[in-house]
């Protein structure tokens, strides 16, 4: 065995320095940022230093101690795949928590649980015909039957009215708020964050803060969109190789991906209203996605969900703000229908009890009592055979409390038959639906927040910070800088010794 030079020893104890100061000034960095919202914990890259590196053709074989540590950079703890998974799961939580948002909306306009409704004007409006059969001549119960029979059709407008608003609601949050102020300017945070990313690896720097405020971002909106981030090397010179990130809109029923960031581009999203249609296009400046509609490619995240709200009109689609507009639609021109139809004794001479405000078809925001039996409140029929008696009154009421058919285009009997039962049935049943709903969603809703706290936990387990490691590898690390120190004073020793003292030992 050779002896090593004398002075190399102290090289490596200064690199045993250097390695444990790293150690406690990236152990103090943990803990100062431990609340410090999308920090990932850091830790030291080192590596010990071979004494080797060349051959030596007739040398003798010896054994020789390494050159000590090298620190080799600082990294951060991530896990990508538990990242991946915490992105999909964020951004079914976010699709989920929008839509029990605007269910539990509709849901509080047709809740007759804590506010007197349709289903009980619709009663009072039952009654006072029962009343009215019983004294048909009577002028002073048909004006309270006309007045019950507008708070009818008035309850039907404010219901339209509503559900119309919370539409328009969801239109402006999802155009202005999400689209606008939050993922286009989340797109273009990334965009920006590549590039500092990029000239700070260039120069050989390592942007640990910058990867964290990026990761962030990332976070934040896979809760609007389904989102696949992939990170490959991109290599600048033949000794150079940084990352290249990007990130695109995934759809998981075509498999398709869309171009958002690509180092520092970016594209943009906008939103079109089409009247009973809201899009989502992207506005690209790179890639290979056309501009144009990209709605159907949206899978997951807060933006589904609008679009669901907004758009659904169920039957093989969700049933959002437009099922339940076109539902109490349908109710609304069939109830007109069968009670016009009844009052109507002439087929030539129509007698119209409900008509639309402006003209045109009975909607359920348009329905309104008819300009004669406004005048008149004797203008409705009472008896089909001109007798004092209320047998038509009575054919009313039957009409309402038994079954009919709801057609889609009631001035059409021909149309699809939507639903086939009393009036009250329908009400419940669409009262009964949004509940559900809203219930089913709820359930949805906390078994993803469940799902999606355990990945939290999973992640936070690898990259955050914990206070009783980092205390723990405080100590040790302490304990290695003080040993360090210590190597110093006995090399210093030896040394000494050599210097001043070899050659006079035992004189």
């Amino acid at each position: 065995m050779s002896m090593s030079p004398t002075f190399l020893a102290f090289h490596t104890a200064s690199r045993a320095l250097a390695a444990s100061q790293a150690n406690i000034d990236v152990t103090g960095n943990n803990i100062a940022n431990v609340n410090t919202k999308g920090y990932t914990r850091q830790r030291v890259d080192q590596n010990s230093i071979s004494s080797g590196g060349y051959t030596q053709k007739y040398g003798l074989p010896m054994a020789s101690p390494g050159w000590g540590v090298e620190v080799s950079g600082i990294s951060q703890s991530r896990d990508p795949f538990l990242d991946a998974r915490f992105r999909d799961q964020a951004s079914e939580k976010g699709k989920l928590d929008t839509i029990l948002s605007g269910l539990s909306d509709l849901e509080s306009i047709f809740d007759e649980a804590s506010t007197d409704g349709l289903l009980n004007e619709l009663s009072n409006f039952i009654n006072d015909l029962q009343t009215l059969s019983q004294t048909p001549s009577a002028g002073d119960i048909a004006f309270i039957t006309r007045t019950a029979a507008q708070k009818v059709t008035q309850i039907m407008n404010v219901y339209s009215n509503q559900v119309t608003q919370v539409r328009n609601q969801q239109i402006f949050d999802l155009s202005r708020v999400v689209i606008e102020n939050e993922f286009n300017t989340k797109v273009k945070g990334i965009a920006d964050l590549n590039d500092q990313i990029r000239k700070e690896q260039t120069y050989g720097n390592t942007p640990n803060e910058l990867l964290d405020k990026r990761n962030l971002l990332i976070d934040e909106l896979s809760e609007l969109a389904k989102i696949k981030v992939t990170s490959l090397p991109e290599k600048i010179t033949e000794d150079l190789t940084i990352e290249r990130l990007t990130v695109s809109l995934y759809d998981t029923a075509t498999g398709a991906s869309i171009s958002l960031v690509d180092r520092g581009l970016y594209n943009t999203l906008y939103v079109t209203d089409n009247g009973d249609r809201v899009n989502v296009g992207i506005a690209s400046s790179f890639g290979s996605a056309a501009s144009g509609d990209i709605t159907a490619h949206f899978s997951g995240g807060s933006i589904r969900g609008y679009l669901d709200l907004i758009n659904g009109k169920g039957i093989n689609e969700f049933r959002g703000a437009l099922y339940y507009r076109d539902s109490m639609d349908i109710f609304a021109s069939n109830f007109a229908r069968v009670l016009n139809d009844l009052n109507t004794v002439d087929p030539l001479n129509p007698k119209p009890l409900f008509t639309a405000s402006g003209g045109g078809a009975i909607t359920a925001e348009n329905i309104r009592i008819s300009d004669e039996w406004l005048a008149d409140a004797t203008y409705i029929t009472t008896s089909t055979y001109g007798s004092d008696g209320g047998d038509n009154i009575l054919r009313m009421i039957a009409a309402i409390d038994t079954d009919t058919s709801f057609y889609k285009d009631a001035a059409d009997p021909s149309s699809t038959v939507m639903f086939k039962g009393s009036f009250h049935d329908y009400l419940s049943g669409l009262i009964g639906e949004v509940a559900l709903d809203a219930e089913l969603y709820q359930n949805y809703t906390d078994t993803s927040a469940n799902v999606l706290n355990g990945l939290y936990a999973a992640r936070e387990s690898i990259s955050g910070v914990s206070l009783n490691e980092e205390g723990i590898s405080l100590m040790a690390y302490q304990k290695s800088y003080n040993a360090a120190m210590r190597y110093f004073t006995v090399l210093d020793e030896a040394v000494d010794a050599l210097i001043n003292r070899m050659g006079i030992a035992g004189r």
